[in-house]
């Protein structure tokens, strides 16, 4: 367990050091934000997407990557503003691009059912995947 936490303390100081190194110590062993795929095991181990601290790291010491994947998520409203604003923006973007097309479902779909005047149960109608994104339908009900 020692060797283990040792291992790990070196990691993290080689990563400062030579942060470019690092990619190739343990492929294995990284966590790597759903949507972006990129490393973030920068950010702390309870973080799922690519957040600001990840972002930030980025900007810092792997700028090509930064203005690859991650700029191109800035929306004109952003383009104008400080850095900071615009490392809030990507991440949010980020987190939208998971949740959005969930959200758009489910709506869309409460919309459909919700509509008044309707003579028919509309759920029949409606594709069982469709319900399985919205989180409206369990795997196990198709």
């Amino acid at each position: 367990m020692e060797s283990n936490f040792v291992h790990k303390v070196y990691d993290l100081i080689n990563h400062f050091i030579y942060p470019k190194d690092l990619k190739n110590s343990k492929p294995d062993n990284i966590k790597r934000c759903p949507v972006t795929g990129l490393d973030i095991s920068m950010q702390s181990k309870n973080t799922r997407f690519l957040g600001i601290t990840g972002i930030i790291w980025y900007y810092k010491y792997e700028r090509e990557i930064y203005y690859q994947f991650l700029a191109t998520r800035l929306s004109e409203k952003f383009k104008n503003k400080g850095l900071k604003c615009q490392f809030k923006g990507i991440a949010h973007s980020i987190r939208n691009s998971d949740s959005n097309p969930r959200n758009n479902t489910k709506r869309a779909i409460q919309k459909l059912l919700n509509e008044k005047g309707s003579l028919f149960n509309n759920m029949q109608l409606i594709d069982k995947t469709k319900l399985q994104e919205a989180g409206m339908m369990s795997s196990s009900d198709s």
